[in-house]
């Protein structure tokens, strides 16, 4: 295992790591960012940063390559040493250095500038997203059937078509309810209730008469009648006798001298 690879295991594992006389190398999260080498859309993820510092000093890094290849302090200072001196006089020369695993590093106009790697989606933060290439998604398309995508714009259209009717309908429906004052005028008889606009209708009421007192009753008033006949009768005979003057009570005739 090279010192690039101890680096990022120590950066995996602490988030920062000082490589000693220059620079850190630390962790950020990175949002989902638009790979335009492959046309891929990288998932969000872990980003090296690097800061230069030809001044820093840590043995952290030193201890920790010695116990994983199990050397001694001196031999891991002097091989991390060595691999530093390397990349300084490369970055000089070239203005450029790419180092294993963890990125590459540009000088322009005397700035550097540092493109870190995007470490594998093992965060659980990102657990289950996965990187989408274009060429997938344009392969998914292609697949689908031309009459499915022709049914489905039917359907749409004919949504859309109903949609459309049902809006201006439902306006003139609520338009005509609130405003009926306004399209038919105010009403005559606004006081006149219903029940005083309707006429009770009483069944005739049927009365059955006994012939039997038909006939009684008119024998009754017969009777009556005669009766009353009598009786008038008589009153007029003793009227017209009342009215004789007797013979005897006559006027003798008076003489003259």
């Amino acid at each position: 295992m090279n010192i690039s690879a101890y680096i990022l295991e120590y950066l995996k594992q602490f988030g920062t790591v000082v490589v000693p006389k220059f620079g850190v190398f630390s962790l950020e999260k990175s949002k989902a960012v638009i790979n335009s080498e492959n046309g891929s859309i990288l998932p969000p993820s872990s980003k090296i940063t690097f800061h230069s510092d030809y001044q820093v000093v840590s043995d952290d890094l030193v201890n920790f390559i010695s116990t994983q290849k199990n050397i001694s302090k001196n031999s891991a200072e002097s091989e991390l040493q060595v691999q530093t001196d390397f990349w300084k006089k490369k970055l000089q020369a070239e203005q450029t250095l790419e180092i294993q695993n963890l990125g590459t590093i540009f000088v322009e106009d005397g700035i550097l500038t540092f493109k870190g790697n995007r470490l594998e989606s093992d965060h659980p933060d990102f657990y289950g997203l996965e990187e989408i290439r274009f060429s997938d998604i344009k392969n998914d398309e292609s697949s689908i059937p031309t009459v499915n995508r022709e049914k489905d714009y039917k359907f749409n259209k004919s949504i859309l078509w109903i949609f459309l009717f049902i809006i201006p309908v439902l306006g003139i429906l609520y338009f005509g309810y609130t405003q009926r004052e306004l399209l038919f005028g105010k009403k005559s008889f606004d006081d006149v209730s219903v029940q005083t606009s309707t006429k009770r209708i009483e069944k005739p009421i049927s009365i059955k008469v006994d012939s039997a007192q038909l006939k009684i009753a008119d024998s009754i008033k017969h009777a009556q009648l005669k009766k009353d006949s009598l009786i008038q009768d008589s009153i007029k005979k003793t009227a017209v006798k009342s009215l004789k003057v007797p013979a005897t009570q006559k006027s003798k005739p008076q003489w003259k001298k």
